[in-house]
C-alpha cells in the first residue's frame, strides 16, 4: 500500500466551532484547547528510505478527534498526546512488517484476512456508526488486521509457532487431572441460526415487542435457512468447520463451530439430548432450542474417566501455539524496531511526557518511604488515592478498543459470567459450549 496514496479523512468540527488548521511551515497547528501541544510535524515519520505523510497520520487522528467532536467536547490534552503518539508508533511498526515481508518474499493469507473482516460485521446493523465510534475506517482497520497477519506469517516462516509432539505430551501431563471426570463427554461443533429479525436494533435501541405472526414468521424463516444448511452440512465430503465459519450466528463462528469437549449438564437439554445420541461424524437435523436452531456434528465421544491425549491434541496445540504467538510478537517487534533505521518526528516533536516524568518523582518518593501518589510536605493529589481524575477527564470515549488479534481466543459464551481474574471455560446454558470443560 502507498503512504501517499491515501485520502485525507475531513476534518472533525470542534465542539466550540473551531477546526484544526494547515500551519504555514509544513504543519498543523494544535486542536482547539491543546495549544501546549507542538505543531503536528509532516512528515510525521521516516523508516528507512519511506517517509510516513501528515496526510496518512490524520486519516487516522482526525477520526479520533471527531469521537470527541460527535459528544460535544474537546479532545483533553492528555488523551490527545497519547493519540499522536501511538498512532505513529502504529504507523512505524505496519510499515516495518511491510518492508520486512518484501523483504523476505513473505505474503499473508488474504482469505483469512477477508475471513476475519466478514466476522467482525457479523451481527452489527450499521458499520458505518460502529467505525465512526471506534474513530477508525475501514481502510485503518484493515491495516491492523494486515499487521497482524504478516506478524504471524513471519513467526511461522522463522519455525517461532512449531508445536512439537513432545510439547504437547508435556502440556498433556500438566493438565490431564482437570480433565478427569465422571460422566460421558462428547465433542462437538454446531451452527447456530437465531431466530428474529434480519436487522438487529442498535446498541440502545427500543425493541419493540413482536407479534405473533412477526414470531411465527421469524421461526419459519430461520428454519427453512438452518434446513437448508443442514442439506449442504450432511452431503458427501462437505466441510462442516468451513460451513459454520461463513454461516453460523454463534460466537463459535469464527472457530469453525467448535464447541469443545463437554458434558451433558453444560448444555441445554435439547441441544444435549440430540448431541449425546449422535455417533462421531454424524450431522444432526435442525435442533430447536429457546436460541435458535442449531445443526450439530459429533467428532468424538468420551467414556468417564481420563480424556485420552488424542482428544485434547487439537486443544493443546492450540493452546501452545498461542503462547509462542503472543511471546514471539513481542520479540518480533523488538528485534524489527532495533533493525530499521527509524526516524520518529512526532516523537521529537512531543518531547518528554510530563506523566512519564511525574511517574518518576513518586516512584523516587515511594522509595524514600513516602505512600504513592503523596507529597511528603503537602496534601495528596485531587481526584482520590491514585490520583486518578474521578471525572474520567483525559481518557478517550466509550468505544476507542482495538480490535482483537485475528488467531486469539474468542468471545465467551453467550450466558458466560464475566470474571475479573484467569478466565476459566465458561458455562454455556445458552448453548454456545466453552472450548475447554472446566478446571
Amino acid at each position: 500500500m502507498s503512504l501517499s496514496a491515501c485520502t485525507k479523512a475531513p476534518q472533525p468540527k470542534k465542539a466550540d466551532g473551531t477546526e484544526v488548521t494547515q500551519a504555514e511551515e509544513g504543519g498543523d497547528s494544535a486542536a482547539a484547547g491543546n495549544s501546549e501541544l507542538p505543531a503536528i510535524p509532516d512528515p510525521v515519520a521516516k523508516v528507512n528510505d519511506v517517509v510516513i505523510t501528515g496526510e496518512l497520520f490524520h486519516s487516522i487522528y482526525d477520526l479520533k478527534l471527531q469521537k470527541y467532536a460527535d459528544r460535544n467536547r474537546d479532545i483533553p490534552k492528555t488523551a490527545d498526546r497519547r493519540y499522536r503518539k501511538s498512532i505513529v508508533d502504529r504507523l512505524i511498526y505496519q510499515e516495518i512488517l511491510r518492508q520486512e515481508a518484501k523483504k523476505r518474499s513473505i505474503a499473508y493469507d488474504k482469505a483469512e484476512l477477508q475471513q476475519r473482516e466478514d466476522a467482525q460485521k457479523r451481527g452489527i446493523k450499521d458499520w458505518e456508526k460502529h467505525l465512526r465510534r471506534r474513530g477508525e475506517s475501514e481502510e485503518s482497520l484493515r491495516q491492523l488486521y494486515v499487521a497482524e497477519l504478516l506478524e504471524r506469517a513471519v513467526l511461522e516462516a522463522d519455525g517461532k509457532l512449531a508445536v512439537t509432539d513432545e510439547e504437547i505430551a508435556g502440556e498433556y501431563e500438566k493438565v490431564k487431572p482437570n480433565y478427569t471426570k465422571d460422566k460421558e463427554r462428547v465433542r462437538a461443533r454446531h451452527i447456530l441460526i437465531r431466530v428474529g429479525p434480519e436487522q438487529k436494533p442498535a446498541p440502545g435501541e427500543p425493541v419493540p415487542e413482536p407479534t405473533e405472526a412477526q414470531k411465527k414468521e421469524w421461526e419459519e424463516a430461520a428454519l427453512k435457512k438452518a434446513e437448508e444448511i443442514y442439506a449442504k452440512a450432511s452431503a458427501e465430503g462437505a466441510d462442516f468447520a468451513q460451513l459454520a465459519i461463513e454461516l453460523s450466528e454463534g460466537p463459535s463462528a469464527r472457530k469453525g463451530g467448535d464447541l469443545g469437549i463437554f458434558a451433558a449438564d453444560r448444555m441445554v437439554e435439547e441441544f444435549s439430548d440430540a448431541a449425546f445420541t449422535l455417533e462421531p461424524g454424524e450431522v444432526s437435523k435442525p435442533v430447536k432450542t429457546k436460541f435458535g436452531f442449531h445443526i450439530i456434528k459429533v467428532e468424538g465421544k468420551y467414556a468417564p474417566g481420563e480424556l485420552p491425549i488424542e482428544a485434547l491434541e487439537d486443544q493443546l496445540r492450540e493452546r501452545l501455539s498461542a503462547r509462542k504467538l503472543h511471546q514471539g510478537r513481542r520479540d518480533l517487534k523488538e528485534s524489527l524496531l532495533e533493525s530499521y533505521a527509524v526516524e520518529n518526528h512526532m516523537e521529537k516533536a512531543l518531547g518528554p511526557d510530563p506523566r512519564a516524568e511525574r511517574r518518576k518523582k513518586a516512584q523516587k518518593q515511594q522509595r524514600q518511604g513516602h505512600p504513592p501518589g503523596a507529597r511528603p510536605n503537602g496534601p495528596a493529589p485531587r481526584g482520590g488515592p491514585h490520583g486518578a481524575d474521578p471525572h474520567g477527564h483525559g481518557g478517550p470515549p466509550p468505544g476507542d478498543e482495538a480490535p482483537p488479534p485475528a488467531g486469539d481466543k474468542a468471545p465467551p459464551a453467550e450466558g458466560a459470567k464475566a470474571d475479573g481474574g484467569a478466565a476459566p471455560a465458561p458455562a454455556a446454558p445458552k448453548g454456545e459450549a466453552p472450548a475447554t470443560p472446566p478446571k
